[in-house]
């Protein structure tokens, strides 16, 4: 589990122009949602990769606070996952670079020299051998300095560098997550460590027409947009949560007959989005249920999908991936 997905933009480095054309070619018809850039000058390219450091991490600058609960002995983190989302106003985020591919065998600096010299330990790195240079490529992974390297030459040579590619954009999703995932609470973790949920998502990333996704709370929301922009909602609530906001309707005496009626049954569930994390106003909460289906893992979770009625967004403001690969300078923007 990811706390966000979005395409990203992978540099490939070879002097040889004719290979770096048909490698490009082939890995923009495999991989759906990927920007390439290619040099055939490393220098150029390790100059641009490392200038692109400065903006080159996901803003979490208001995602975590101190809180003012914290004393000299202790620090208390509050975290507002509900910020991460904020990125879909961010036109930039696509020309993020995850991953870097580069040939080894080159004249002047070779590519364990140009891995070793990228600066944003994040990127993923992906060198490209000969059939002769085994030895320095395990060296190079042993030390650190790749991630992962590919033969040259091989039948399944192509299968590799796409198979390469798509782990290593996971992986560099990986780390963001887990820089916020450290703190949040055991509870809050449940889903994100439930095999069945975990199935469950990525069901629903293969079926659907998404191309990037955020998690929007604990107990397993998640905002998905597809190439054009266009939101959708996966609602989830937990049976501690159902219970919980039956209570909090109960004891206000403002909940209609009928909302109360479908949220105890669990056949219906309180579907609301804001930025502030508010529940909606008790007395219009039969406006915001929604039908709920169930599904059991490490715990009883209820979930539903949702359009963009149920979502706090600045519509006119989302940058779409669309628009960002008909002006990838930014310029539409």
């Amino acid at each position: 589990m990811l706390s966000c997905f979005f395409p990203t933009t992978v540099v490939l480095i070879d002097d040889n122009v004719g290979f770096l054309n048909s490698l490009e070619e082939s890995m923009m018809s495999l991989i759906p949602g990927i920007t390439i850039i290619k040099f055939s000058n490393q220098l150029e390219a390790l100059k641009y990769v490392n200038e692109s450091a400065a903006w080159n991490r996901l803003n979490y600058a208001d995602l975590t606070k101190g809180s003012e609960e914290s004393t000299s002995d202790w620090k208390c983190i509050a975290l507002n996952i509900n910020y991460l989302h904020q990125e879909i106003y961010n036109g930039d985020r696509f020309s993020i670079i995850s991953t870097v591919v580069v040939d080894h065998a080159m004249p002047g600096t070779n590519g364990v020299e140009i891995c070793a010299s990228i600066s944003d330990s994040n990127i993923q790195k992906i060198l490209l051998t000969g059939n002769a240079e085994d030895k320095v490529a395990i060296d190079a992974f042993n030390n650190g300095e790749i991630n992962r390297y590919i033969r040259k030459g091989r039948n399944t040579f192509v299968e590799g560098i796409k198979e390469g590619i798509i782990k290593s954009i996971y992986q560099f999703f990986k780390n963001h997550a887990n820089d916020i995932f450290k703190h949040l609470s055991v509870y809050d973790k449940t889903h994100l460590q439930d095999p069945v949920f975990s199935n469950f998502f990525s069901g629903i990333c293969s079926k659907k027409d998404y191309i990037e996704y955020y998690m929007l709370d604990v107990f397993g929301g998640y905002l998905f947009l597809s190439s054009s922009g266009e939101p959708s909602l996966l609602s989830v609530l937990t049976e501690y949560e159902m219970s919980r906001i039956i209570e909090i309707g109960k004891e206000s005496g403002e909940i209609s007959t009928e909302a109360l009626k479908g949220l105890e049954s669990r056949e219906y569930m309180l579907v609301s989005h804001n930025c502030s994390g508010q529940l909606p106003p008790i007395n219009e909460w039969e406006y915001y249920i929604r039908p709920a289906s169930k599904l059991e893992g490490y715990q009883i979770y209820y979930f539903t999908f949702a359009g963009a009625e149920s979502l706090d967004l600045d519509f006119d403001s989302i940058k779409s991936f669309d628009k960002f690969r008909k002006h990838p300078s930014g310029n539409l923007y």
